[in-house]
């Protein structure tokens, strides 16, 4: 199998266009179709179904691209990734992400990885704002929840587990709930970009309850002072109250039911020509993730190959 009749039907499957992808390449689309046929043959299956308007893989086409996509792609990264070995990384990086993260959880790997590469020009934004990566120049962002569909690429860095939270002073005035189901009862703190509705992996076949929201906000830290100051129940990170928890001012409260874990992703706009410093310090955070602090109350995802 030649390697650049795949890169050819790869492009061609991308543009979804014969036409496209000869423009893109520079070269002629006869070409591009005698490549693909010569793979075809080489392989022994259709790719690709053609018609005078359009184009739709087969079941081994879609196989082919969905493995031989990521094969390509780190293949054509080997030059960078090679070359950044025999070179100290320099230069600047631009990222991104919520305020919160940056406070509680990056901080100590912000400092240790500007220790280990110093002539890498770190540029940070702490910011609740949903970032336009490739307008703004960003080369990454680290974001919390869920996302939006995008051109993006995402990579999954961990999940963060999440537990409900009051003050003594709420609960010896409102009492304790005992099941999910009782939350519609009480005053609850919630986020504005997240819904009313709270699901629990244990209770009720996972069906939300919906809640009393007497309160909602754009900031984990304020949500949570204010669950100190006993305003109702709150849902925040396990790690993000721990010291509260040891003080006694924040009970955690239906600790017997699991909340789905919250994801955070890393996002860059395109896995091709990833740059050495993006990925460097993404397989940084993941290393340091494994002896943080918080892992007692997050799992990291894999590292990138």
């Amino acid at each position: 199998m030649n390697l650049n009749d795949v890169r050819l039907f790869l492009r061609v499957v991308e543009t979804n266009s014969f036409t496209a992808a000869a423009e893109t390449l520079g070269i002629q689309k006869s070409t591009i179709s005698r490549r693909i046929g010569q793979l075809e043959d080489d392989l022994g299956v259709r790719l690709l179904q053609r018609t005078t308007r359009k184009l739709k893989l087969t079941d081994e086409g879609q196989e082919l691209f969905e493995r031989c996509r990521p094969l390509i792609d780190e293949l054509e990264q080997l030059p960078d990734l090679v070359s950044a070995h025999h070179s100290e990384p320099q230069g600047r990086l631009r990222i991104t992400m919520p305020p919160e993260m940056g406070i509680f959880l990056m901080n100590d790997v912000i400092s240790d990885f500007m220790r280990t590469y110093p002539k890498i020009q770190l540029e940070l934004e702490l910011s609740t704002r949903v970032v336009d990566l490739i307008e703004e120049g960003i080369d990454l962002a680290l974001r919390v929840g869920h996302l939006d569909d995008s051109s993006l690429i995402a990579r999954k860095i961990a999940s963060i587990t999440g537990g409900l939270y009051a003050s003594p002073e709420y609960i010896k005035t409102h009492g304790t709930p005992n099941s999910p189901g009782e939350l519609s009862k009480h005053s609850c703190l919630g986020r504005l970009s997240n819904s009313l509705n709270w699901a629990f992996d244990n209770w009720n076949n996972g069906a939300p309850v919906t809640i009393n929201a007497r309160l909602k906000a754009n900031n984990l830290m304020f949500m949570r002072d204010m669950a100190v100051q006993g305003l109702g129940i709150a849902r925040l990170p396990r790690a993000f109250c721990r010291g509260e928890v040891e003080r006694g001012d924040l009970i955690q409260v239906l600790g017997e039911y699991h909340l789905p874990g919250t994801e955070v992703h890393a996002l860059y706009p395109s896995r091709r020509h990833l740059s050495p410093k993006v990925r460097l310090f993404i397989d940084h955070l993941l290393s340091m993730l494994e002896d943080h602090p918080w892992m007692s109350d997050m799992q990291p995802a894999s590292r990138p190959r």
